[in-house]
């Protein structure tokens, strides 16, 4: 055993190696890019015809939306220059927060864009039984754009998927067990 899987195994450090941060950094700087193109897509999303205005600030699963793409995005940015930025090794405390908050994003991101579509399936197809006829007949242009932003918002969920197994695989198999 080297002295890096003794010193991990320890509980201290971890040292990381410059694949490892590398390919970390270029996925949470690819989740940023996508939370900001789906935030910037839904902020811009609004329409005005004869039937009325709709902005996706009129529901609130939009807003939610649009808030867990901004709160992502800045995580994603500012874990990106932690990962580069850390001295090596990194402890275990360091390891352990970015596992937690690799979690609540994800977990954020999903419910944002689970929410989201529900909207959006709603608009488009409405509820018979409950007499809600589809709105993407009068709002074509607004769903579409609406519909773009979740899916978005989905491939951001599964990036912090794979980020959020990279996370727990370096805390659970580098470091013993409390």
């Amino acid at each position: 055993m080297d002295k890096t899987e003794q010193t991990a195994i320890d509980g201290s450090a971890l040292e990381l190696n410059s694949t490892e941060k590398t390919v970390e950094a270029v996925l949470r700087v690819a989740s940023m890019a996508l939370s900001i193109t789906g935030l910037v897509i839904m902020i811009k999303n609004s329409i005005s015809n004869d039937f009325g205005s709709l902005s996706y600030s009129n529901l609130g699963a939009f807003m939610y939306l649009v808030s867990a793409n901004g709160v992502c995005a800045t995580y994603s940015l500012l874990s990106a220059l932690a990962i580069l930025a850390l001295p090596c090794p990194i402890s275990k405390v360091q390891v352990r927060t970015l596992f937690l908050l690799d979690q609540v994003v994800t977990y954020v991101v999903l419910a944002a864009g689970a929410v989201s579509a529900e909207t959006v399936y709603l608009a488009y197809y409405g509820n018979i039984p409950i007499t809600w006829s589809s709105a993407c007949d009068s709002y074509g242009i607004f769903c579409h754009k609406a519909l773009i932003s979740v899916v978005f918002t989905f491939v951001v969920s599964l990036l912090y998927m794979l980020l959020s197994l990279i996370s727990s695989y370096r805390l659970f198999s580098r470091f013993e067990a409390p």
